[in-house]
């Protein structure tokens, strides 16, 4: 699952997709979380791979200059906390 609130990471799930095909991404807005969001381009470009929020098991956590960024940055702290509450393992890429 890659979190709208973290900038390139949608993109990044989306080149790492392309490249293991058996790789699937989740396009839940946000998994846990009663806020809603809009998809961004990428996310919505990859929702005939999507599963549901249930199946999840990894977190891509892309690190870059705009991380932890206002409100943005705030809500992604959230889902890192909910990520690991729900023990999901947490893949970071910088």
């Amino acid at each position: 699952w890659a979190s709208p609130a973290n900038p390139g990471a949608a993109e990044l799930a989306c080149e790492l997709a392309r490249a293991f095909p058996g790789l699937t991404v989740s396009t839940v807005a946000d998994v846990g979380s009663s806020a809603s969001a809009r998809p961004s381009t990428a996310l919505r470009g990859l929702a005939r791979r999507s599963r549901r929020a249930a199946d999840v098991t990894h977190m891509l956590l892309y690190l870059n200059q705009n991380t932890w960024l206002e409100e943005d940055g705030e809500r992604l702290a959230e889902h890192v906390k909910q990520a690991r509450e729900d023990k999901l393992k947490i893949v970071m890429a910088h």
